[in-house]
């Protein structure tokens, strides 16, 4: 298990410092998202390495967002004025890691 989250936990970092080095319009969560799809795909082994692991993961993943929702709620007043942008900026992103997160399961599905 301590592998996986490692695995995860670079494929976030390294995307993180993607986006922000690269500037690009794509958060970094969902670089590494990618990035970690394509880990799977050049190194088979590391999908089944991490298989097992997955569903514990994913029974936690409601954890991940308790921070975001806290510092929402509590600098509500700095965004006054950018409601809408925060809201497009929550509809594209989630949008962008559904067909993510929807991408490495069905090669996941198809390793099986």
């Amino acid at each position: 298990m301590l592998v996986s989250l490692l695995v995860v936990a670079a494929c976030y970092f390294a995307g993180e410092g993607i986006s922000y080095m690269l500037s690009l319009p794509l958060p970094g969560p969902i670089a590494g998202m990618l990035l970690l799809l394509l880990l799977f795909k050049l190194r088979p082994s590391l999908f089944t390495l991490m298989a097992r692991h997955i569903p514990p993961l994913l029974s936690h993943l409601a954890l991940l967002f308790l921070p975001a929702t806290v510092g929402l709620m509590v600098s509500y007043r700095l965004l006054d004025g950018y409601w809408p942008a925060v809201i497009t900026a929550v509809i594209v992103s989630t949008v962008l890691s559904l067909l993510a997160g929807i991408l490495v399961f069905r090669y996941a599905d198809r390793e099986r």
